[in-house]
């Protein structure tokens, strides 16, 4: 009885290895003969007719992220020296490409860190603490568009590869604690402005006060 307990379990473990090989090779012929995708290219399958419709850009994807990875190493440079202690960059700026846009860089900073509550200071922050953290981040929000303004005018219109009737923005997150939340401080700073813009204000030698004028500001 044990012997042909043995022999039905191996006829079994056979049939499911047969079954298995027989899968695997049905998934794998059809990956055969495929070449690679390219590494960078628009992916432009499976769009409905309303997508196909409206063209994407003719843009070089290779010599855009190059461009893209050297704009966003200028932002971080020029904002950490931008700004004395305290301050954080809590997260390098990073760019992206958006098709029907342009190009897009977030980051996130703290502008004016807060001494830090710990198990050996539970001291809350005082009235005055708060106050003088809001004044000092409200005053930076504002030296901050001043600097990312000047940067787009002197770096922005070396992003060639981004059409110039599309747009350039740059998306600034403001971290604050809990404890100082309130409607005067702005979590968000967006600049935006198009790089038509950008090689016209060069063009006429546009001062950063004039840009700020042209440019797309909001804190929010």
């Amino acid at each position: 009885m044990t012997q042909n307990f043995r022999t039905a379990s191996l006829l079994i473990a056979i049939s499911l290895w047969t079954v298995w090989t027989s899968y695997a090779q049905v998934q794998g012929s059809g990956a055969q003969g495929k070449p690679p995708a390219p590494a960078a290219t628009w992916d432009r399958a499976g769009q409905g007719a309303a997508q196909t419709a409206a063209t994407l850009p003719e843009v070089d994807l290779r010599g855009l992220k190059i461009q893209l990875q050297v704009f966003q190493d200028l932002v971080n440079r020029s904002i950490q020296q931008s700004f004395e202690q305290p301050f954080t960059l809590l997260q390098d700026a990073k760019g992206s490409y958006l098709p029907h846009f342009g190009a897009v860089f977030q980051l996130e900073v703290n502008l004016h860190p807060m001494r830090l509550i710990s198990p050996f200071d539970m001291r809350p922050y005082t009235p005055e603490e708060l106050r003088k953290a809001r004044d000092a981040k409200l005053q930076r929000v504002r030296e901050l568009k001043t600097r990312l303004s000047a940067l787009l005018l002197e770096h922005g219109t070396k992003l060639s590869e981004v059409p110039p009737d599309q747009g350039v923005a740059i998306v600034v997150h403001l971290f604050n604690l809990p404890s100082e939340q309130s409607e005067a401080l702005p979590t968000q700073l967006v600049i935006e402005t198009s790089r038509a813009v950008l090689l016209d204000a060069q063009a006429q030698r546009t001062t950063v006060a004039e840009f700020q004028k042209r440019g797309l500001f909001l804190e929010f």
